[in-house]
């Protein structure tokens, strides 16, 4: 099932953005802008991991950007 793009997202952290710029992301990092990325769509950690793996996320910019971090947090 298809989600669509959550309209009223908060803007990302600042120091998760200032990570992600100087691409230095701990873990615990990873797993936050998965989640970041994830309530986009209005979707959870784990269920943007479901998706991912199962291949239903959006076939969008934001779909794309979760399939790529989750095979890179869980490789």
């Amino acid at each position: 099932m298809a989600t669509t793009l959550d309209k009223t997202h908060k803007p990302m952290p600042p120091d998760l953005q200032a990570a992600v710029e100087n691409g230095e992301l701990s873990d615990e990092q990873f797993r936050e802008l998965i989640t970041y990325e994830a309530s986009l769509l209005g979707l959870d950690f784990d269920e943007a991991v479901r998706q991912a793996r199962d291949g239903s996320l959006p076939n969008d910019a934001v779909g794309s950007d979760l399939r790529l971090l989750v095979s890179m947090f869980l490789a």
